[in-house]
């Protein structure tokens, strides 16, 4: 074979030969690289007051570049993408207290490779919060009304629509629930005691049982400790007592103004209660009494002029 026959080939086949080395790589540094990541897992959401906190498993691939968080409005529905995190943690402020929306979370690599959504369905429902509410041992401020969130929840304590009210029971105080007469029959609030908790966020569910529906309920009241309650317009409460006074009980509370969601509603102003709207009324067998008075820890005016 004649040299310039050597050189012909030669020419020929290197580049058939590198091309054969370096198949499927973009360039001789660098593979190329189509497996996208795997799905994350472990989502779940924390309730917040306009916010919903988002939390999954981290992804642990060398080639992490971050995730993307997605939602919807039902859970078949069409997800779109709300946000990108470097970690799993997402918060999203853009929701509306009261609406249900659901969440989903994919992972990228650094090749742009992307994976599925999340496999759970998961859904969150973000509802208004307190701190610090103040329920005074005096007529005219011992009841609540969950549905007067923010800046009218203390009412008097005979007030026709109250949820619980204080009062002071064999020397301590207890919040009392309400029965409620309406277009002829009785529906009743009721609370149930959830324990001692280092914070109210503890509790995320309000539970399916334990709820004594034919009676209205009286609980002691615990620093510290936690209470559900189940309003009589079939929404779900919790709160935490931080402070017991002489004359008067703080708490922390949330309110779901979702109606029927137990995940811890005023009334749309101009709209009025329907039947519809509220829990079954109680048996008419069962023993509902309004009470006429409160148990108080101050004495009455009389009584305080006799003792002197």
């Amino acid at each position: 074979m004649t040299v310039k026959r050597k050189l012909y080939w030669l020419i020929l086949i290197l580049p058939i030969s590198i091309a054969l080395l370096t198949a499927g790589c973009c360039d001789v540094n660098r593979c190329c690289d189509h497996t996208p990541p795997p799905v994350p897992a472990g989502v779940r959401t924390i309730t917040g007051d306009g916010f919903v906190e988002i939390c999954w498993s981290e992804v642990r691939i060398d080639d992490l570049a971050g995730y993307k968080i997605f939602y919807s409005m039902s859970p078949n529905g069409q997800y779109s993408c709300i946000g990108r995190s470097g970690d799993n943690y997402f918060v999203d402020e853009d929701v509306q207290n009261g609406v249900t929306y659901y969440y989903a979370v994919s992972a990228h690599d650094w090749n742009g490779n992307e994976s599925g959504l999340s496999y759970e369905t998961v859904h969150d429902t973000p509802r208004p919060e307190g701190y610090d509410l103040i329920i005074y041992d005096e007529d005219s401020r011992a009841g609540v009304d969950f549905s007067g969130y923010y800046s009218r929840m203390v009412q008097p304590w005979d007030d026709p629509f109250v949820d619980m009210y204080l009062l002071w029971l064999n020397g301590r105080y207890c919040l009392a629930s309400t029965d409620v007469v309406y277009l002829g029959n009785i529906y009743g609030t009721d609370i149930q005691y959830a324990g001692y908790v280092n914070s109210l966020d503890e509790i995320d569910w309000a539970p399916d049982g334990g709820w004594s529906t034919d009676i209205a309920d009286t609980l002691t009241l615990y620093e510290g400790h936690a209470y559900l309650v189940w309003t009589w317009e079939n929404n779900f409460a919790k709160f935490q007592v931080m402070h017991i006074g002489y004359d008067y009980v703080v708490i922390d509370w949330a309110f779901q103004i979702d109606e029927g969601n137990p995940e811890l509603k005023a009334l749309p102003a101009g709209e009025s209660l329907s039947p519809a709207d509220l829990r079954q009324p109680r048996k008419a067998e069962a023993d509902c009494r309004i009470p006429s008075s409160r148990p108080s820890r101050k004495p009455a005016l009389g009584e305080s002029e006799q003792n002197l």
